[in-house]
């Protein structure tokens, strides 16, 4: 809880990838996805981008079908907005990182790929300022996450 002086506490704060909003505007994704997107953004923890969820609990949180939800997150995996992670989904730091999460996000950015089953969709150049999608023939090469 904030307090009027003093220390605040509890407070935290959130950064989408402005170029992220083009492929938010995805003619595939429902309404239920981005339900389930937003749900997962607003659980996740803003250290390490993971939501410590289970799909039953989206189900009843979002009074939806359990089945719904799951096809809902396969979906949300295919687009590489979000990865099954151990414990719950992660969200991807290319995209969006809360708190904590921008001092660190380039280890974010490397436990998210390595989440991944495909080759990575989303690359933040930071250099650039932009927000670059890769296909299957691009290639990072030898290039590595400055530190």
């Amino acid at each position: 809880m904030a307090k009027r002086y003093g220390r605040v506490r509890n407070a935290y704060w959130g950064a989408f990838i402005l170029d992220w909003f083009k492929h938010l505007q995805d003619h595939e994704l429902s309404a239920a996805d981005y339900r389930i997107l937003f749900y997962l953004c607003e659980k996740m923890m803003t250290d390490d981008n993971t939501a410590r969820v289970r799909q039953k609990t989206i189900a009843k949180d979002l009074a939806m079908d359990k089945g719904n939800v799951s096809k809902c997150l396969k979906k949300l995996c295919a687009k590489q907005f979000i990865a099954k992670a151990p414990d719950g989904y992660m969200v991807n730091p290319h995209l969006f990182y809360a708190g904590n999460g921008y001092g660190n996000r380039y280890n974010l950015r490397d436990s998210f790929e390595r989440l991944l089953i495909e080759s990575p969709r989303f690359f933040l150049n930071e250099d650039l300022h932009k927000l670059e999608v890769l296909d299957d023939n691009d290639d990072l090469g030898d290039w590595t996450f400055p530190i």
